[in-house]
C-alpha cells in the first residue's frame, strides 16, 4: 500500500522531472547529430523520472506513474512532441516497469536501474520505430540506434536516477523512504 508521503514525493518529482523533460526538448532539438544512431545519445534523460522515483519509493508502478506524470507535465509546458509525448510516458514507463517487475519489485541496485533504463530504450526504440520514422532505415542503422539508445537508458535513465537518488539519501531527506532503510 502506497503511503501519502510517497505519492507526494512521486508527485513532486515528477513534475520536476517533466520541467527537466521540457527543457531537455529545447536543448535536443538544439543538438544536430548527421548520423541517426548517435541520436539515441541523449534518450536516455527522458527516462529519469522512471528510474529516480522507484529507486527512492520502491513501489510496483512507480516507474509507469511517474513517466506518465512527467510526460503529461511535459506536455503542459508545450513538450514539442505534442500527444506522442504522452505515449512515449506510456511505453517508456512500461518498458522501464518491466526491469522491477522482473525482480518482483525488491531490488534496487544499479544493475536492475540500468536494465530498466535500457528495457526504457528498447520500448522508445519500438516507437520510434514505428511513429518517428525509423522504418525508413536499414536494419543495420535501426539496430545500432536501439543499441545506442539502450546504453543511454542504460546511464542517463538508470545511474544518473540512481546517482541522484543517493545523494538526496545522504542529505537526509529521505530517511522515511524505503531508499533509506535498504541498501540495494
Amino acid at each position: 500500500m502506497w503511503k501519502l508521503r510517497e505519492i507526494v514525493t512521486m508527485v513532486i518529482l515528477s513534475v520536476v522531472c517533466g520541467g527537466i523533460y521540457r527543457i531537455w526538448d529545447v536543448i535536443s532539438s538544439l543538438i544536430t547529430i548527421a548520423w541517426v544512431p548517435g541520436q539515441g545519445v541523449i534518450n536516455g534523460l527522458w527516462w529519469l523520472a522512471a528510474g529516480l522515483i522507484p529507486y527512492i519509493v520502491r513501489r510496483p508502478g512507480a516507474a509507469l506513474i511517474s513517466e506518465l506524470v512527467a510526460a503529461f507535465i511535459e506536455l503542459g509546458l508545450g513538450g514539442n512532441w505534442g500527444l506522442g509525448g504522452l505515449l512515449s510516458g506510456l511505453i517508456q514507463g512500461i518498458g522501464a516497469e518491466i526491469a522491477f517487475m522482473i525482480f518482483g519489485w525488491r531490488k534496487y541496485h544499479g544493475s536492475v536501474l540500468m536494465l530498466s533504463g535500457a528495457l526504457a530504450g528498447i520500448a522508445f526504440s519500438v516507437q520510434w520505430y514505428v511513429q518517428y520514422g525509423g522504418h525508413k532505415y536499414t536494419a543495420s542503422i535501426v539496430v545500432l540506434y536501439t543499441v545506442i539508445t539502450m546504453v543511454s537508458g542504460a546511464v542517463l535513465g538508470g545511474l544518473l536516477p540512481k546517482w541522484i537518488g543517493d545523494a538526496l539519501k545522504r542529505t537526509g531527506v529521505l530517511r522515511n523512504f524505503e531508499i533509506a532503510k535498504k541498501s540495494a
